[in-house]
């Protein structure tokens, strides 16, 4: 097992993922994040079902991505399908990147149903809990709107949190929501930039496949 792979275990089966639990509304149901969630995801890895690689070739600005279908690089070489790529786990940034790529990891492999729209939405309070939760300071890392959006989603999480309740919080009502807005009409999604439903999927429930 190479240190990178050591790395993001330490991540997922670290401390601060093990406070890391929310609920959303999706569909007539509710989709549940838990510690157990993320420890799927370093089973995985352990098991090679799931690998971690370092990119050679993601977009600028881009640190990490979780890929649940095989893709190609410009140079011909093959990145296998259930692959996270991740540049770095050196600080909390980069942990958060973990974190979050590894929630649509966990989705692919557990099938659970539900749209691109809330699968990143999601994805993005997974990062904020996560910054928030290690104290690092918010010019480092919510900048721009969806990133905004998601720490106010946060924010009302660790308040539930921090009264002590052992129980699964639910996300409040009207800061999920801009959520899901910001993140269906951001640029990068709206143009088709990422996964399938992000904009039909928060718009009709659309969902998106997820194959294991």
């Amino acid at each position: 097992m190479s240190s990178l792979d050591s790395k993001v275990l330490q991540v997922l089966n670290g401390p601060t993922v093990a406070r890391i639990r929310f609920r959303f509304p999706i569909a007539g149901s509710h989709v549940t994040i838990a510690p157990q969630t993320f420890h799927h995801v370093a089973r995985a890895i352990q098991s090679g079902r799931v690998i971690v690689r370092r990119p050679t070739d993601l977009a600028a600005g881009v640190a990490a991505q979780y890929n649940d279908v095989a893709r190609t690089r410009a140079n011909g070489t093959v990145v296998r399908a259930n692959t996270i790529e991740v540049a770095s786990a050196l600080g909390r940034l980069d942990e958060a990147n973990i974190v979050h790529e590894s929630l649509h990891a966990a989705y692919d492999l557990l099938r659970t149903g539900l749209d691109g729209n809330a699968e990143e939405a999601s994805a993005y309070v997974c990062t904020a809990l996560y910054c928030r939760m290690t104290g690092l300071p918010r010019p480092r890392w919510a900048n721009g709107q969806i990133f905004a959006n998601a720490e106010l989603t946060a924010r009302t999480l660790l308040s539930q949190y921090q009264r002590g309740d052992p129980g699964i919080p639910w996300v409040g009502n009207a800061e999920w929501r801009m959520l899901r807005a910001g993140v269906g009409l951001h640029p990068i999604y709206a143009t088709g930039g990422g996964p399938a439903g992000i904009v039909t999927g928060w718009l009709l429930g659309q969902q998106y496949t997820h194959d294991g």
